[in-house]
């Protein structure tokens, strides 16, 4: 039968990653602009909780 060395087989799934990205390039780009939205909506929520965090034991401290 046929083998291949095991090195061989990494390449596979990039090939077939590579055929997607080529054939539907808006699928491409809606994954990634959904990871960037997700990324940064992770962000902003963290920034938002330390704001609000640290406002809240302000408010608490003057009454």
């Amino acid at each position: 039968g046929f083998r291949s060395s095991p090195s061989a087989n990494l390449h596979a799934p990039l090939e077939v990653v590579r055929k997607v990205e080529a054939k539907y390039p808006s699928l491409l780009f809606k994954q990634q602009l959904t990871a960037y939205v997700e990324k940064i909506y992770g962000i902003l929520r963290d920034n938002l909780k330390k704001e609000l965090a640290s406002f809240i034991s302000l408010c608490i401290q003057v009454f």
